[in-house]
This record gives C-alpha cells, structure tokens and sequence, in this order.
C-alpha cells in the first residue's frame, strides 16, 4: 500500500508565526530532526502501518522590516512502511504575512517522491470577508470575516502562555491545505520545560510551557490531527509531536540561530 502525504497535514504556522511586541518575538533561523514517535497500540492484520521516519524540517522566520514578517520553511521526510516501502515527502512553503493580519502572500509546493503533486500560489485579503485568491487557478474562496491569519492567533497564544486561561478556540487560515480553515483549540497545561540536551543561544529564554492543539475542518466532532508543542514567550518552539490517525511525528530543535534585527524605527 503506497503511503500518501494528503495526511501529512503540518500546521507550520499555528507553531512558527508569533509575532506580538508584547512576547518580544525574535527573528531566527532552526532546524528540527524528525523521528516517529513511539506507538504502543496493537496493530490490525492487513493495515499499513508506519514503521520508521526520518527526516529534517527547516525555518527562517525574518521581520522584513515592511510591516510583515516573511518564513521559508522546508520539511523533508522519509516513510518506510511495514511493507518496507519507502517514500519520500517533501513539503516548501513561504509566507509573506502583514503584522496589522488584513493580507498575506503564499507559496506551497508539495512533492512524493522528488515529483511534483501540487503547487499553489495563494493571496488572502481581509476586508469585509477573507478572501483567498490563486495565481494561475480560476478558484476565489470567501470565508467569514472571524477566520483570522496565524500571527493574530499566534499572538493571543503567546500572549495567554502564563495568564491562567486554559483554552483558546479560534478559526484559523494557513494556506497549508489551502481550500479549508482551521478551527483550533488550544489548550494550556501547567507543565514547564528546560530543553536540557539542546544547546541554545544565550539570548533563547529556556523556559517552554506544553501546549495541546485540536485542528478541526468543517463541522467534524472529531479533529484530523492533533500537535503538542513546547513553546516560549519568544515564539520559538523546543520540540513538536503531531498525532495523526495513523502515526505519530517527533520533530526535536537540532539547532537554532538567532537573527539580529536590523529595522531602523
């Protein structure tokens, strides 16, 4: 059975967008090492199953200095599965996200296989509604005007990392599955986390507080995916575990290094 990537759904942004004055958010670049996650549940006879992954996923998150903050970000994958199949998935993404969260530029190519399966160039405008437009596509999606882009959401994230609140539910745009929404539910443990084998630049706060996110699409009682992230108030993430139906991906920070902000005010 050949493994598809259509359920490697990857919130990048709901994870690396975190741009508020307030969390004094940094402008940095980091690599993640990826493994599978340990899976204890038994296994039914005749279904695939994921057996070993391995790969890397890559971000420059950057303040543009123009009012926006721009990411380039690469997450490259190997799947062998209980056949001993192999597959190789690839996914690149840029984004040009304006800070006041009424526009945003976007770029997603995903490969199998070192082949080519989709690429979309999107716009999303916000006036009345959120509108989403594509580049060589006759397709223009309207969503409601409480749809918000990742750095308004992230925002509220941040800035709730330590307020008592225990959950945020917002709808959410990302342009990573770029016909729907998200609907997300965070939820905010007690729990806090140095990052004790990562060696980190003295300007990181090592202080990571466990975060549960449900990411729902349409009207489903039941979420297509769910992601636990160790996030600090600079909107820099130590570790990542995203839960899907039918495994589970472990994404460890390898390296980071931080970009000096060079805007003139």
């Amino acid at each position: 059975m050949k493994f598809s990537i259509k359920y490697l759904y990857l919130s990048f942004f709901l994870v690396f967008t975190f741009s508020t004055i307030k969390a004094k958010i940094i402008s940095y670049k980091s690599e993640y090492e990826i493994s599978n996650a340990n899976n204890d549940e038994p296994r039914l006879p005749g279904k695939t199953y994921i057996d070993k992954a391995t790969g890397y996923l890559t971000i420059d998150w950057l303040d543009s200095c123009q009012n926006s903050w721009v990411s380039n970000q690469r997450m490259m994958t190997r799947f062998i599965n209980s056949y001993g199949v192999g597959t190789v998935s690839e996914i690149n993404y840029s984004l040009n996200e304006n800070m006041n969260g009424k526009a945003m530029d976007f770029v997603l190519e995903i490969k199998e296989n070192a082949e080519v399966v989709d690429r979309f160039y999107g716009k999303a405008q916000k006036e009345d509604k959120l509108n989403i437009s594509f580049v060589d596509r006759e397709m223009s999606l309207d969503f409601p005007n409480e749809v918000i882009f990742p750095h308004q959401f992230l925002e509220e994230v941040v800035d709730n990392l330590y307020s008592g609140k225990k959950i945020l539910v917002r709808n959410v745009y990302e342009g990573t599955i770029p016909e729907k929404f998200f609907r997300i539910s965070a939820f905010f443990t007690d729990d806090v986390e140095n990052l004790k084998k990562q060696s980190l630049p003295k300007e990181i706060n090592n202080k990571f507080k466990k975060i549960r996110m449900a990411y729902y699409q349409d009207n489903e009682q039941t979420p297509i995916f769910e992601q636990t992230v160790l996030l600090n108030d600079q909107g820099v993430a130590g570790e990542f575990r995203y839960d899907y139906p039918e495994y589970s991906l472990l994404l460890k920070l390898k390296k980071i290094e931080v970009i000096p902000n060079s805007c003139k005010k």
